[in-house]
């Protein structure tokens, strides 16, 4: 054998070693982050009570279960409140990642004092929801759409807005572009794209560029999920309804970039940031302040 042959040897192995590296750090994180541990309703309970100030009452107010099989092979969830004044009025409740319907429950009394019925469902691995992983969106905005035909079909006359919290918010703004029963949307603390998400974890957009093929190659065999299937942005660029968004400034987790974002991609749309409260905490650290604003879009859609 050669010095080159032997030369070639060595080179392709360390070529096959460092992409056994980058592809199995890239997988690791890809994996914790679709594959997390499904977090119970009793974890979720005792969380949302200690961050976001739950209370355990509102698991008393009457609902309607309603269960469903998802086009991609699992089971799904939701929860469904009737308003006690009749109206055709629906606004569907969004969740963030690894979180569920429980998460939402703190908008109810909001939203069904404004007159409306209150759908919440719990994403796939959430909740009371099956399947395997989490896709960000990809998967979630067709269980969404899916859901809105459901109520439809039961409520004709249904007249249908969207509230969306963190990835929750992108998928509601996916959700919004791609079904025109959608009237209006609020986008709460909602990533733009994955790109836009991932980059400040790691203080540069250059490493996301490079780790990029190893996390779209990973989430695909893991669940064929798609980046490009997460593009809430270009759908935010599509959307003529009213739109909310709202974030907090001091977000670490989505960072309030995105919101600058979704503006700028949707002009038109109403852009409120909150100073100080952390991820999806605004409602709890300036309630009456959050509330009005909401209140106030409500009233403009429903003038319109």
């Amino acid at each position: 054998m050669t010095r080159l042959e032997i030369g070639l040897i060595i080179a392709g192995c360390f070529i096959a070693v460092q992409l056994l590296i980058y592809f199995g750090i890239t997988g690791a994180v890809i994996r914790k982050l679709m594959k997390p541990d499904k977090r119970s309703d009793e974890f979720l309970i005792d969380y949302e009570t200690r961050e976001k100030k739950f209370q355990k009452e509102w698991l008393d107010i009457p609902y309607r279960a309603m269960s469903r099989q998802s086009r991609f092979g699992y089971g799904l969830f939701a929860r469904l409140y009737m308003n006690e004044t009749p109206t055709d009025k629906f606004i569907l409740l969004i969740h963030g990642h690894n979180n569920s319907s429980i998460g939402q429950l703190k908008y109810l009394e909001l939203f069904r004092s404004l007159g409306y019925n209150v759908f919440i469902p719990d994403h796939r691995r959430s909740g009371q929801s099956g399947g395997d992983s989490i896709t960000f969106g990809h998967y979630e905005k067709y269980d969404v759409i899916d859901w809105i035909d459901i109520l439809q079909k039961e409520f004709p006359g249904a007249k249908f807005g969207i509230f969306g919290e963190s990835m929750g918010g992108a998928t509601a703004t996916m959700v919004a572009a791609m079904d025109s029963r959608i009237r209006f949307l609020i986008e709460y603390c909602g990533y733009a794209d994955m790109k836009r998400l991932a980059s400040p974890y790691m203080k540069s957009e250059r490493l996301y560029n490079f780790l990029k093929l190893g996390f779209a190659v990973n989430a695909y065999i893991l669940a064929r999920m798609r980046f490009k299937e997460i593009d809430a942005l270009s759908a935010m660029k599509k959307l003529q309804i009213p739109v909310l968004i709202m974030h907090s400034k001091a977000d670490t987790v989505v960072d309030v970039s995105n919101a600058y974002a979704f503006s700028e991609a949707n002009p038109k749309a109403r852009l409120k940031l909150f100073e100080e409260a952390l991820h999806a905490r605004s409602i709890v650290k300036y309630p009456d302040e959050y509330k009005q604003t909401v209140k106030e879009f409500l009233a403009e859609v429903e003038n319109q």
